[in-house]
């Protein structure tokens, strides 16, 4: 089984684009916050736009709620200029992400489609 997330760093547009999918286990996530935390310790985050791309996601483990909020908590620590995250296609999984947004004082933009993501 391959990765269940791509990090796409685009210098020129300033982005940092992360497309998610699957079914993260608790180990997945915690590999998922190394390497998120080593891109961002490469940048400025303050002139970057952190796209999240979770359309794929599947609803996770029930301990791993934790883990998306301590993530949610991360991107909005980082200090990027814009935090956009693309919702999940399945209704269990948006709703997850919905209660941990809820349970936070998160700063980002939920959208539908890239389109809006980037246009934003």
């Amino acid at each position: 089984m391959g990765k269940l997330y791509t990090f796409e760093l685009d210098e020129e547009k300033s982005t940092l684009f992360v497309k998610v999918g699957g079914f993260f286990k608790e180990e997945d996530a915690k590999i998922y916050l190394s390497e998120f935390q080593t891109i961002v310790n490469t940048i400025n985050p303050s002139r970057y736009k952190l796209i999240i791309d979770g359309r794929g996601q599947e609803k996770v483990a029930g301990h791993v709620v934790e883990d998306i909020t301590f993530v949610l908590k991360l991107y909005a620590m980082a200090n990027f200029k814009k935090i956009i995250i693309i919702n999940p296609s399945s209704p269990a999984s948006r709703m997850q992400v919905e209660n941990c947004v809820k349970e936070i004082n998160f700063p980002g933009i939920f959208v539908d489609s890239i389109d809006e993501a980037y246009s934003i």
